[in-house]
C-alpha cells in the first residue's frame, strides 16, 4: 500500500513540475500562446464573459509580454557579462606572459588546466578560460 501512495506521489510531483515549466510538446510557448491559455483556464475557472475575457487576454497579454522581455533583457545582459570577464582574463594573461619566463608561465598554465578539470569533466563553457 506504501508502494502505491509513493508512485501515486511521484507520478503528481513530476506531473507538475512538467507543467510548471512551460512547456507544451516540447517546446516553450510565446507570450500569445501563453496569454491565451491563461485567459481560456482563468475564464472557464471563473465562468468569465466575453467582455471580461477580452479584457483578461489584454492583462494577460501585457503580462507574458514583460516577462519575456524580462527574460531575454537578463540573457543579454549576462552574455555581455560573460564577454567582459572573459576580456579581462585574456588581459590577465597577457600581462602575466610578460611577468614569467617561458618555463614559469608553462607550469602556470598546466596548473589552471588541472584545476579546470579538477572542477568536472564537462568542458569549457561560453565565456570560460581556455589554455592555449
Amino acid at each position: 500500500m506504501k508502494k502505491i501512495g509513493f508512485l501515486i506521489v511521484a507520478l503528481l510531483l513530476t506531473g507538475g513540475m512538467a507543467m510548471a515549466q512551460g512547456m507544451r510538446n516540447g517546446k516553450k510557448m510565446d507570450p500569445k500562446e501563453r496569454a491565451e491559455k491563461m485567459t481560456e483556464r482563468m475564464a472557464k475557472e471563473y465562468s468569465l464573459n466575453e467582455a471580461q475575457k477580452k479584457d483578461l487576454l489584454e492583462a494577460n497579454m501585457t503580462l507574458t509580454e514583460k516577462m519575456a522581455n524580462r527574460a531575454e533583457d537578463k540573457k543579454a545582459e549576462m552574455e555581455e557579462l560573460r564577454k567582459e570577464m572573459q576580456n579581462n582574463r585574456d588581459a590577465y594573461d597577457a600581462k602575466l606572459k610578460k611577468i614569467l619566463t617561458e618555463e614559469q608561465y608553462a607550469a602556470y598554465s598546466k596548473k589552471q588546466a588541472e584545476r579546470q578539470n579538477k572542477m568536472g569533466d564537462r568542458g569549457p563553457r561560453d565565456g570560460q578560460r581556455r589554455n592555449k
